[in-house]
């Protein structure tokens, strides 16, 4: 995209105390850390177990163990943080140190509910057998004093029933005498016990061999797309399982009345599993490769730390940047995917990552300019990419280069799939961020969330796919009378229902009132099938917007792409002839679900909600 009026550029906000480091030779600079962690004013459920209990990941959904479904059943009055762990048996997730990891997190008034049996019966495995009478009460006694020792209430489940009928469909135990070993413990020890065993066994009976093939995991070629080839499984569940088997575990707490009443509020209420669980990309006892980037850490620079992943690895890693300002290219490569990049400061402005390239800046090598995509102080092209608590920033100084024809930089280019950022800076001027895609007709999902995304022309664009969640979108001042820029530009295949959401967002600016549009249609090559989609919804729109905020581009009306608004207030609201609103009943179909879903259900914005049982959730300040 060009446009050739002059425009101001954008002034970094200072980082207290903090050093711009050009390598491994910085000057060494104070670090700020996160505060500790506080006291949870809430009581937590956490969950230790195998499989059947534990979270699963957004690769294995619809899978879902029945830990993850029991955030859907409670009020407002505890959360569940779910640690079981795949595989697991009472002796291997103790002698992991799982339990040890437990403990430290248990506070007062917790509550620890310990269900294992399933790997405790392969006595062939040492790793991980134990005999019932003797070595698995033993490992599970364990648990219960560490729940005592924290001055939590621990909870004893029996192992829930495998799919197992006899020929005459009868329901059929399949854990031997490790479920009574549990219940003799219950007794001995005086610790509440959920007979998940027995509830079980009595739901399978009364849904018979064919009911149960919608609780257990259980689908046709191609039905889902993580299961291509389908799926056979007696003994892992879907997600309706999931939750008929929280349900059973809400039941036993409510009716022995272990938890106080009302606590379960749901426990009764129709749900839709499918869309209620939340998948997150990573079970919480996957430990991510961790990485520390600053002056005197592992690495004196961001893409030093990115080169040293392996290609293609299925694990995370968590590059963790101390404040200070790097400058410098970052690249990460479609082969490296699920990156993060922590800023370790209080704020985003604690951590920079900034270069100063535009589209016209000529290459070292003298094979032409960088392009507007390759003058990206970073690009993203591996997916699952994560970012929290940082800035990116392009301080090309467009005053100083009037001479220059093509003076688009980007800060940030994000071409992968299921980008995650939350807490996060975009500065530049001209085209700040590149949501795009990896090429055309191809869907990638990018989740903004309560972030700031500063420019003036087209400065959020691209064909991606793209949602701004309560997020501060600032226009800067070109000090025109008459057209201080543009918000988006935006190129979405017209095969691809959903562009760009702006929901409860703020568009902000201290240019003159009516000065700046909310977007115009790219159509990058002259492309006719690039019908850009944006929608703002439900956001607050001031002054600086104009009466007529959408705009032709390059020859291309407004009016043919898919431009709308919905539920907006502000001064910038006023709804005219030029301002098109989306319908009530399509509203329904234009929702943060419903751009992120794709055909894998991918739903980012669960996290940090009631229905994510993947971290401790402690309240804020």
């Amino acid at each position: 995209m060009r446009d050739f009026r002059p425009t101001r550029r954008t002034v970094l906000t200072a980082v207290t105390a903090a050093a711009v480091l050009a390598g491994p030779g910085a000057p060494a600079h104070a670090v700020t850390r996160p505060a500790a962690p506080r006291m949870r004013t809430n009581p937590v459920i956490l969950v230790v177990g195998d499989s059947t209990s534990s979270v699963c990941q957004h690769s294995e959904r619809p899978r879902a163990g029945w830990g993850q479904a029991l955030p859907l059943l409670l009020g407002p009055q505890a959360s569940v943080f779910d640690y079981a762990w795949s595989g697991a048996s009472s002796r291997s997730y103790s002698d992991a140190g799982l339990l040890d990891e437990v403990a430290s997190a248990l506070q007062p008034g917790d509550y620890l509910l310990i269900s294992f049996g399933h790997n405790d019966e392969k006595v062939e495995d040492p790793a991980r057998g134990t005999e019932p009478q003797t070595t698995f009460k033993e490992y599970l006694q364990k648990y219960i004093d560490a729940a005592v020792s924290a001055a939590a209430k621990p909870v004893l489940v029996t192992p829930v029933e495998r799919r197992r009928f006899s020929p005459l469909g009868v329901a059929q135990d399949s854990h031997g005498a490790y479920p009574q070993a549990v219940r003799e413990l219950a007794a001995a020890t005086g610790t509440p016990l959920v007979d998940l065993t027995t509830s079980s066994k009595e739901l399978w009976q009364q849904l018979g061999p064919e009911g149960t093939k919608t609780h257990f995991l259980y689908a046709t070629p191609g039905q889902y797309p993580q299961y291509p080839n389908g799926v056979t499984d007696n003994t892992h569940f879907q997600a309706e399982g999931a939750l008929a088997v929280a349900r059973l575990v809400a039941a036993g707490l409510q009716v022995q009345q272990i938890t106080p009443p009302g606590w379960f509020q749901h426990a009764d209420a129709p749900l839709d599993a499918l869309a209620g669980i939340y998948w997150p990309s990573e079970r919480p006892v996957d430990k991510p490769l961790v990485l520390e980037v600053g002056a005197g850490r592992q690495f004196g620079t961001v893409q030093a730390a990115v080169d040293s992943v392996p290609a293609n690895s299925t694990r995370r890693t968590e590059i963790r940047i101390a404040p200070g300002t790097y400058r410098g290219l970052v690249r990460v490569p479609a082969n490296k995917p699920r990156i993060s990049f922590i800023g370790l400061g209080q704020t985003p402005e604690e951590v920079v990552l900034v270069y100063n390239n535009a589209s016209g800046t000529p290459k070292p090598d003298g094979t032409g300019a960088y392009g507007t995509g390759g003058s990206a102080s970073v690009r993203i092209d591996g997916p699952e990419f994560l970012a929290r608590n940082i800035t990116f920033s392009n301080d090309f100084d467009e005053a100083a280069n009037q001479d220059m024809k093509n003076r688009q930089a980007v800060a940030l280019f994000l071409a992968g799939d299921r980008a995650v950022l939350s807490n996060v800076r975009c500065l530049g001027n001209q085209d700040t961020l590149l949501v795009d895609s990896p090429a055309r007709g191809v869907q990638a999902r990018s989740y903004f969330s309560d972030s700031y995304i500063e420019g003036d022309v087209d400065f959020i664009f691209g064909r991606g796919t793209a949602v701004f969640s309560s997020c501060e979108i600032r226009s800067l001042d070109r000090r025109s009378d008459s057209n201080n820029g543009y918000v988006s530009a935006g190129s979405a295949n017209i095969g691809i229902k959903h562009g760009y959401l702006f929901t409860q967002c703020r568009f902000v600016s201290d240019a003159a009132a009516g000065t700046v549009h909310l977007g115009r249609p790219w159509h990058p090559g002259g492309d006719p099938d690039a019908i850009a989609q944006v929608l703002v919804r439900d956001s607050w729109l001031g002054a600086h917007i104009s009466d007529a905020p959408w705009t032709d581009m390059s020859g291309f009306s407004w009016r043919e792409a898919r431009f709308h608004e919905f539920n907006n207030n502000g001064p910038g609201s006023r709804i005219t002839s030029n301002r098109p609103q989306l319908e009530p009943g399509l509203a329904a179909e234009f929702t943060v679900q419903d751009y992120l879903h794709g055909a894998d259900a991918w739903a980012p914005q669960l996290a940090g909600s009631r229905a994510d049982s993947t971290a401790l959730q402690v309240p804020a300040s």
